[in-house]
């Protein structure tokens, strides 16, 4: 529901594409338990008196995007969740992979209703121009689910609010203005991304240089030992 919709803050001036946030999302909704649904009670229209009942599967919609100052913001991925029947969260970010957000029946599906508390690893995915999906990112969230008594008895504000505020997100020094700092932002964008490429670039040119050497000095030391010099 478009109404329901809740948003982090902004990591600004990711140099890696990472993102930190421990921003808490709250939403609370009506579950019948019977039908596996959630209940929606709204009016049809502004005008209307009477509320209609609408009953949906209780799926959550992530979305990960770029925010850009100077255009809109570029959508990078999203990952929806069936909370009846969702892959179980990888332990790690290495086993995160493109295989969880398959729909054959081959995944493992869990009950989020039945567990009412579960972390871990997923992934946001994005659908190309060739209808293909592909890995667009990976999220490490927790999900927990309360009954309303329970919620009563521990109280927790949205995002890193009072009460039982989180702390706020350690986010790496790659977050800054590039143009202030280019050697760090080239440290950053070449190294961490083409690190192995590098150090074979260097480890062939020292060969190729060692071989240029002996092959300049040779000429001389073969004249050397023909006159005994």
């Amino acid at each position: 529901m478009k109404d329901e919709k809740q948003e982090t803050d902004v990591h600004y001036k990711s140099m890696t594409g990472e993102g930190n946030f421990n921003w808490r999302f709250i939403f609370p909704f009506n579950y019948q338990r019977a039908e596996e649904r959630i209940i929606i009670t709204r009016k049809a229209s502004f005008f209307s008196w009477d509320e209609s009942e609408e009953k949906v599967p209780p799926r959550i919609v992530l979305q990960v995007w770029d925010a850009d100052a100077f255009s809109a913001d570029d959508f990078i991925g999203d990952l929806a969740l069936d909370l009846n029947r969702m892959p179980r969260g990888a332990k790690s970010v290495k086993t995160c992979n493109l295989d969880m957000a398959k729909k054959d029946g081959t995944v493992p599906h869990i009950s989020l209703f039945k567990l009412k508390h579960m972390r871990g690893w997923w992934p946001f995915t994005v659908n190309t121009d060739l209808e293909e999906i592909e890995l667009a990112g990976k999220l490490e969230a927790e999900f927990e689910l309360l009954t309303e008594e329970e919620a009563e008895k521990k109280p927790a504000g949205q995002a890193r609010e009072e009460p039982e505020p989180l702390p706020k997100p350690n986010r790496p020094d790659t977050s800054f203005v590039w143009f202030m700092n280019p050697l760090k932002s080239l440290r950053y964008m070449l190294w961490n991304n083409y690190k192995m490429c590098i150090v074979k670039f260097l480890v062939i040119f020292l060969l190729l240089a060692l071989m240029g050497l002996f092959f300049y000095s040779m000429p001389g030391y073969t004249v050397k030992k023909i006159f005994n010099a």
